[in-house]
């Protein structure tokens, strides 16, 4: 009797009648390997889309909901920190000054019964050409910086602008509106029911005390400081314990902001208490030299509260900016703003024959790059001995 064919033996014993479609399992088994290996391709390029997607939410996403949210709104309350918070700040970033008008602690937006005074324009009679080439030139040994120029001479109306509309971190520079706007009131007082005067003392307390520039931050809680004082100190010694006094007493920031959207600037604006190391407190170059243009304004501010803020400005200790090349004869009235993204100087120079001008110089940089300071300086002289030659 033969053996029985094993049917594993197929190749041996031939028996292919039973198996016709041998090679059609096969080519079956190879579509199916294909499609496995398919299937695997298209999901590691899901397994790496997913990933790249938590890394851009771990990077970008987590962080700024940390400390915009997280922080503020419940890790303070967990620490117990006396830190008001408005949440609808943090919902609308525009709330805290895109307004006019307050009603029940609401922010409204009211028409007015009548135009508020704005600030007087500064206009530019004829553009300085040949001043503005050469300051262009002269930034482009500076790749790495952004500056942005405004100059206004007095005697012609002659002047002019680089990127002088945009928005930058303000820095100390924003202590000029705060103590314009201080001078301001303390100027129309006698017309209130509450009048301020330079001689009127306030208390230091552990609310004002805050890090940064100035000695006041050194010194002992409930002793009493005049408002000149303070004033003085705020510009001359750059004190950011001094300055959150004196915010404190023109309404805080949004006294601060209504204030300047009544006198006509539409970005200068407070989003945070001194120091501001994170930027969020804006001006660009033209409004902050339409600020010291305006302290000539009568319809500001009197002869005798001008000169005392531009004892102020003259008062400035840090002479490194846009003081620092000029002849020793020359008088610059100026404020100075130092964070690591941005350095700037605004002020009024008198030159030794006789003429005048504004000059605001910002300068967004990489953080706390050195070459920031030699381009201030830089175009200081040069703006300086071009309109001392006009």
């Amino acid at each position: 009797m033969s053996s029985p064919i094993k049917k594993h033996n197929l190749y041996n014993y031939g028996n292919y009648d039973n198996y016709h479609n041998f090679s059609e399992l096969k080519s079956k088994k190879r579509v199916v390997k294909l499609k496995k290996k398919k299937r695997t391709k298209k999901n590691l390029f899901a397994v790496f889309f997913a990933l790249l997607i938590l890394a851009l939410y771990g990077c970008y996403v987590c962080p700024y909901n940390y400390k915009h949210y997280f922080r503020p709104l419940v890790l303070n309350h967990i620490l117990n920190r006396n830190i008001d918070v408005d949440v609808k700040s943090y919902i609308l970033p525009s709330w805290g000054y895109l307004y006019n008008s307050y009603l029940l602690d609401e922010r409204l937006f009211v028409e007015k019964a009548q135009k508020s005074k704005e600030m007087t324009e500064i206009k530019i009679n004829h553009e300085l050409t040949d001043t503005k080439a050469k300051l262009l030139e002269l930034f482009k040994k500076y790749p790495q910086l952004n500056p942005s120029v405004f100059v206004w001479e007095y005697s012609t109306g002659n002047g002019l602008e680089i990127n002088a509309d945009d928005v930058y971190p303000s820095a100390s520079i924003i202590k000029i509106p705060i103590a314009f706007e201080l001078m301001r009131l303390v100027d129309k007082s006698n017309d209130t029911d509450n009048p301020i005067d330079l001689s009127d003392k306030r208390t230091f307390s552990e609310q004002f005390r805050t890090l940064g520039s100035g000695d006041l931050q050194y010194t002992s809680a409930n002793v009493d400081y005049s408002i000149d004082y303070l004033a003085n100190i705020m510009i001359a010694n750059s004190d950011n314990s001094a300055t959150n006094m004196l915010l404190y007493e023109i309404g805080g920031m949004d006294g601060f902001n209504r204030a300047m959207r009544n006198l006509g600037l539409k970005v200068t604006s407070m989003g945070g208490w001194l120091p501001d190391m994170e930027g969020y407190n804006k001006t660009t170059a033209k409004e902050m030299s339409t600020i010291l243009y305006n302290i000539d304004n009568p319809n500001y501010i009197n002869l005798k509260y001008k000169s005392v803020l531009k004892e102020y400005l003259g008062n400035t200790r840090n002479t490194h900016l846009l003081k620092e090349k000029l002849p020793q004869s020359a008088m610059v009235l100026h404020k100075t703003g130092d964070i690591g993204t941005m350095l700037g100087d605004s002020g009024i120079v008198y030159t030794d024959n006789g003429k005048k001008y504004i000059v605001t110089i910002l300068v967004k940089r990489p953080f706390n790059n050195y070459s920031a300071r030699n381009l201030i300086q830089d175009a200081s002289l040069l703006i300086y001995n071009d309109v001392k030659s006009l």
